[in-house]
């Protein structure tokens, strides 16, 4: 209902304006209407001479995100508007917008993407302190899903370890050092692995090594032992599942859910299931969190909207949603993703990146995942990261989503590598970090 009476407060502005100038040109223009209208202006906090919107102490703004998320019926368009703009029509009235996509790096990875034969590929980057969304690519060469990077029909598989591994450091007195046992193989999860056991067969291995080889019965272990159902549930909360994102685009809530069976407690602490869903959108949401000191930030991809009389009646702002970690914590999470890059599972898709000219001056950390639908028809493959300047104050969050079917094609953390080189190749013109 309040963004409702700022609209018509907005259009009653454009109405006086019209009828002022239609007066003066008519010669009707005198003292009492000037002394009428100056008290109207008063009332209505409308600048008559300027038709600029005063700035009051409840809003800024004429059009809010949830009234967005109507009108912008496809996402394709905005992210392929010329120099980032498009042209909106609403309520009889002409508007246009201007994105926060990085037009290089938006060219770039579309080509990269839309040249790909695999089912869907979704790929989001962002600035992780400002949330704003610098690319955002869908490509669909299946029917079913209206758009990957902002559907949560996916299961997070791996990338749910973030949830656990922050977790577990950030409430139960853990580091990257910390010492986890398991037996049998790593990407298994049989009851028998479960056990609080030792014996000859036991491997022991630190937090940091079995966040970046993604070893799933140490993970099934911590969630059973550690976690337990209260930790995962809230954390899982905390990092944005199972509620809306206020994005100006419609995007699906992540969602996952934790019973009462311990060991349930394990195959959501290590993403071994099909239940916990996320989007692209979220998944850097996440990542970006661990560089912003464990502050999770709304997404946000319109930096202004302005009326035909290049009036703003919409401009895109930074939100802190909450504090997720404490900073300490966040620093132990860099260093576990960072290992994932390193000696993990994506140690063969970034080989040889502390010789590449650009990526060897990056910090770069991520969390990969990969699960198989229920017929075995296809793969879900995830990577979810960040990378930042060592010497200089630009970050990036990325996430990227690449369903295969039979044939296995380009990965995703390949897509993610691609992005990283062709983002920081050269100084941003703006000099955002």
């Amino acid at each position: 209902m309040q963004n409702f009476q700022r609209w018509k407060d907005y259009q009653r502005k454009l109405q006086r304006k019209a009828l002022g100038k239609r007066l003066f040109r008519q010669g009707f223009w005198f003292f009492p209407c000037l002394l009428l209208l100056g008290l109207a202006t008063q009332f209505s906090k409308v600048d008559l001479s300027t038709g600029s919107l005063e700035k009051s102490a409840d809003t800024s703004n004429v059009l809010m995100k949830k009234d967005l998320r109507g009108l912008i019926e496809d996402p394709e368009v905005l992210c392929n508007g010329p120099g980032g703009k498009i042209h909106l029509s609403y309520s009889g009235n002409s508007f246009s917008t201007k994105t926060t996509l990085d037009s290089s790096l938006q060219a770039y990875m579309s080509k990269k993407i839309h040249g790909s034969k695999s089912p869907l590929i979704g790929f989001i980057a962002m600035e992780p302190a400002s949330g704003r969304i610098l690319s955002l690519v869908d490509s669909k060469k299946m029917k079913g899903v209206k758009s990957v990077c902002l559907s949560s029909q996916f299961p997070a598989a791996s990338i749910f370890k973030i949830v656990s591994a922050a977790a577990a450091i950030d409430r139960c007195n853990m580091s990257a050092d910390t010492k986890l046992k398991y037996n049998g193989r790593k990407h298994t999860l049989y009851k028998n692995q479960l056990t609080d056991r030792t014996n000859r067969y036991t491997n022991s291995v630190s937090l940091k090594v079995s966040f970046a080889e993604s070893i799933n019965p140490a993970f099934g272990k911590l969630g059973i032992f550690c976690l337990k159902k209260d930790l995962l549930q809230k954390y899982a909360v905390r990092f944005g599942f199972n509620q809306p994102i206020n994005f100006e685009l419609p995007l699906q809530p992540s969602r996952t859910s934790v019973d009462d069976d311990p060991y349930h407690w394990a195959e959501l602490a290590c993403g071994f299931n099909r239940e916990t869903m996320i989007s692209p959108v979220h998944g850097a949401m996440m990542a970006a969190a661990i560089l912003n000191d464990g502050k999770l930030v709304e997404p946000t991809i319109i930096e202004v909207i302005t009326d035909n009389e290049n009036n703003p009646v919409y401009s895109g702002n930074t939100r802190v949603i909450r504090q997720v970690l404490t900073p300490k914590s966040s620093r132990e999470m860099k260093e576990l993703m960072a290992a994932t890059i390193s000696r993990g599972t994506s140690r063969r898709a970034f080989r040889g990146f502390r010789r590449d000219r650009i990526l060897k001056k990056l910090l770069i950390g991520g969390k990969t995942g990969s699960i198989k639908n229920k017929s075995d028809e296809l793969l879900y493959d995830w990577f979810v990261g960040f990378c930042a300047e060592k010497a200089g104050t630009r970050k990036l969050a990325l996430a990227v989503l690449v369903v295969h079917d039979k044939l296995l094609r380009a990965r995703a953390q390949e897509y993610a590598r691609l992005a990283m080189r062709h983002y920081f190749k050269k100084p941003s013109p703006r000099g955002i970090s």
